[in-house]
């Protein structure tokens, strides 16, 4: 058995010393040499059949150890936390304080969740934003679904702002093409803003056939290659279309092929729907947000450095893969927002810190009010999907078994919130 020591250094932080014994630490040695021998290439022997203390001679100890050690660590914490009751609320860091063949000493730093002094979390008079949807929002949204079902059919005239251009380009940088500045038969919406700015404009009144030079200046908002930088571009026009839009009548809903629709009347009601559940959740968001600051206001909690950088961190990755989905790295992203990476953090870790906040204070509340999920509840949530997607119950609950535990916690969160939303307006 390893001999531990454990010191609360303060609140919430831990420092774990494990003494592993002997015999288990020789252990690890030796299942870490028979790995490592596999590798090792001795004259007179075949590659993986050199034998264990042949090839000890030829691996550096340093190696030996680290081996074992590393994979001694996974049973040796799972044994303190299990022991010791303690849930890292971020990642530990380990030390070898004692290293020999005969001993080994690890130092865990560990820090739980901060201790939180829950303020007042019920009876907040914020006031909660009335839902409406007006008569010409609902007309407007059955026209706009109308414009997006619309048939592009060609124009023999000139080019208006909505019509889409079928276009060559290529652009050039004092008299020289630029990477990413080319392109062939490509589909241009004019008024989309989806163009450099007034790039789009000068497009307008051309026909098919025609050739033009368009000449604009990149943003300062920018990669740093182009930002700031005047650019001509050769265009023709292959192509000119105009968006033919049907009537709103009983007949074109129909075409719109939604589910339930058949008719003017239900479109109206479908898109009165629509528009009212994304308003709810935008009233809901701008509502939890004015929420959660009040009782973080009210509450008190520290929260350590260590755990604010792992959040900032995460974040800063997540946002690094966001990035790259539309091609470019961070240093491009941050170049075309116009921040440095100092900024960048400052901002990532004043969010990291109410994001933080945010968990600790919903959990306090959930231990409060006993808001725990029962199964009930969760295949509940799992035949509404199966529902959704027609698909059996059964074959859903195997589909979410990997990640059944953020599913449950997804639900949890949500009665969290539905509660804290009952009890304050």
């Amino acid at each position: 058995m390893s001999k531990r020591t454990v010191n609360e250094i303060k609140e919430s932080r831990f420092e774990v010393e494990v003494e592993v014994d002997k015999e288990t630490w020789k252990k690890a040695q030796e299942k870490a040499l028979e790995k490592l021998a596999k590798d090792v290439s001795v004259k007179g022997f075949r590659k993986g059949k050199v034998p264990a203390e042949v090839a000890k001679k030829h691996i550096d100890q340093g190696q030996l150890f680290n081996e074992a050690i590393n994979s001694l660590l996974p049973s040796v914490f799972k044994e303190v936390l299990d022991e010791e009751k303690l849930r890292p609320f971020t990642r530990p860091s380990v030390d070898v304080s004692k290293l020999s063949d005969d001993d080994l000493t690890l130092k865990f730093n560990i820090i739980t969740a901060p201790k939180v002094k829950l303020g007042q979390y019920k009876d907040h008079h914020l006031g909660k934003e009335e839902v409406k949807v007006t008569p010409e929002e609902v007309e407007n949204a059955m026209k706009a679904r109308l414009e997006q079902n619309a048939e592009l059919v060609l124009k023999d005239g000139a080019s208006e702002m909505g019509d889409t251009v079928v276009i060559d380009f290529e652009g050039f940088i004092d008299g020289k093409p630029f990477d990413g500045g080319k392109a062939e038969n490509y589909s241009l919406e004019l008024g989309s803003h989806s163009f450099i700015p007034g790039f789009e404009e000068q497009l307008v009144g051309k026909k098919a056939n025609d050739e033009v030079e368009v000449n604009v200046t990149f943003p300062e908002q920018y990669v740093d290659s182009l930002k700031g930088k005047a650019a001509t571009f050769k265009v023709k026009v292959h192509e000119v279309r105009a968006k033919k839009i049907p009537e709103l009548n009983d007949e074109s809903v129909k075409e719109l092929d939604i589910k339930g629709v058949d008719d003017l009347a239900g479109l109206r009601k479908y898109e009165e729907e629509h528009l009212r559940s994304h308003k709810e959740q935008d009233v809901r968001r701008a509502y939890w947000d004015k929420l959660i600051d009040a009782i973080i206001k009210d509450s008190e909690m520290n929260i350590e450095d260590e755990v604010l950088d792992e959040e900032v961190h995460a974040m800063k990755d997540n946002l690094a893969r966001q990035a790259a989905q539309s091609g470019m790295n961070l240093e491009q992203y941050l170049s075309i927002t116009g921040q440095s990476e100092e900024e960048l953090d400052k901002t990532l870790r004043v969010e990291a810190d109410k994001n933080i906040r945010t968990v600790l204070i919903m959990e306090k509340v959930a231990e409060l009010e006993e808001l725990q999920v029962t199964p009930e509840e969760i295949d509940f949530e799992i035949a509404k999907i199966a529902d959704a997607y027609k698909m059996e119950f059964n074959k859903v609950k195997e589909l979410l078994t990997k990640d059944m535990d953020r599913f449950t916690q997804n639900i949890r969160t949500r009665r969290i919130e539905d509660f804290l939303f009952a009890h304050n307006d």
